[in-house]
């Protein structure tokens, strides 16, 4: 079963501060001088800073940096691993302004929008990889509105906002459901989204599986979002358009150069973690840390698990044991080969709790005894 995707949330640190310099130490080089006083700077596919000798880098950054106010400035342009050119977009001190372009890797037109005041305005445009129009969508409301649409065999299936939508898009990070797709499906009435929505897991061989179900009301909220694999309500509906994933470069995040980290999997434990023990009324403004090893076969999947740094109560590390068997699969270790070994994880955690008793779990970091 493929494990790829996750939900996008990630929790990540800040690495600019006023006045930074290049990482000379050794460690990680996220951003260098590049001539002309411009600065270059490296991403992964998901625009959180890398060290550039890093294998998930993927974006290179020319365009001018504001040290002082820790801001793009000027033009810019983000290069892939081939050099193309994938964005192209202006900077007011951070603020973005006028036309932001991207492109397919051979170079034709991805999408284009304007901006004024770092807001999309007029109609955001998406293109396939041959040219053919794929999707509008307009700004000059406060809310997106999905107004036109063609299916992959240029058939126009939305027109002036009104029509049936049926999208596919990626998990960008780590599930544990095995699918590397979702499908989005429903209708669109006056540009947003109405009535019976459904979203589709779908894999490489186009297996679908229901996954979950969403109601909206006639002025596009959504009513009721109902999870198929966890049982369980939700109130944030699932994404309707592609994500434009250029918007975190702006927050300067970072990532260590593990796949761990790069897959996503780390924030998939802060998620798992933090879903599954919600709050408790008799503990309240905590901050804590807390480890666990966990043994895994060829394939990932954990054999035994033992929590080894407790956190301060009896109470918190029995509702940490009783997530432990929860997690199915953890990325096995590899040999220089690139086959599965048997390993042992020790698994580091931080446990924030607040005035109210909510729980948020943060900061996972893997360390393998057997692969750097």
């Amino acid at each position: 079963m493929q494990r790829t995707g996750l939900f996008l949330f990630l929790v990540c640190i800040t690495f600019f501060t006023s006045g930074q310099q290049p990482d000379t130490t050794g460690k990680m080089t996220l951003f260098e001088k590049a001539p002309m006083g411009l600065v270059r700077f490296y991403f992964d596919d998901y625009y959180y800073l890398v060290d550039k000798d890093c294998a998930f880098k993927s974006i290179e950054r020319v365009s001018q940096f504001l040290v002082e106010k820790n801001v793009f400035h000027a033009d810019f342009r983000d290069f892939d691993r081939n050099g193309t050119v994938v964005l192209t977009g202006y900077h007011n001190a951070g603020v973005k302004e006028g036309p932001f372009k991207a492109y397919h890797p051979d170079g034709t037109l991805k999408w284009e929008v304007t901006f004024a005041e770092g807001r999309p305005i007029g109609d955001w445009k998406y293109y396939y990889p041959d040219g053919k129009p794929m999707l509008t969508v307009n700004y000059d409301q406060t809310t997106g509105r999905i107004m036109s649409f063609w299916d992959r065999r240029g058939r126009q299936q939305i027109k002036e906002g009104n029509g049936n939508y049926t999208f596919r898009m990626p998990f960008a990070f780590y599930n544990e459901y095995g699918y590397p797709f979702f499908e989005r499906k429903g209708r669109v009435r006056n540009g947003l989204p109405r009535g019976y929505w459904t979203s589709h897991l779908v894999d490489d061989q186009e297996k679908k599986i229901l996954y979950t179900e969403e109601i909206f009301d006639e002025t596009g909220i959504m009513e009721n979002g109902f999870d198929l694999f966890l049982d369980a309500r939700y109130y944030t509906p699932m994404a309707l358009l592609p994500t434009p994933y250029f918007y975190t470069a702006e927050r300067l995040l970072s990532k260590p150069c593990t796949f761990d980290d790069h897959s996503g999997f780390n924030t998939y434990l802060s998620e798992k973690f933090s879903a599954m023990l919600r709050s408790s009324p008799t503990l309240t403004n905590i901050e804590d840390k807390f480890s666990y090893e966990v043994s895994l076969d060829e394939e990932g999947n954990p054999t035994d698990f033992t929590l080894k740094d407790s956190l301060m109560t009896k109470e918190l590390n029995r509702y940490v044991e009783m997530v432990l068997p929860e997690i199915p699969f953890y990325f096995p270790s590899l040999d220089k080969a690139g086959n599965g070994i048997m390993d042992t994880l020790t698994v580091y955690g931080n446990l924030s709790i607040n005035d109210a008793g909510q729980f948020h779990f943060h900061s996972f970091r893997i360390e393998r005894e057997k692969q750097p």
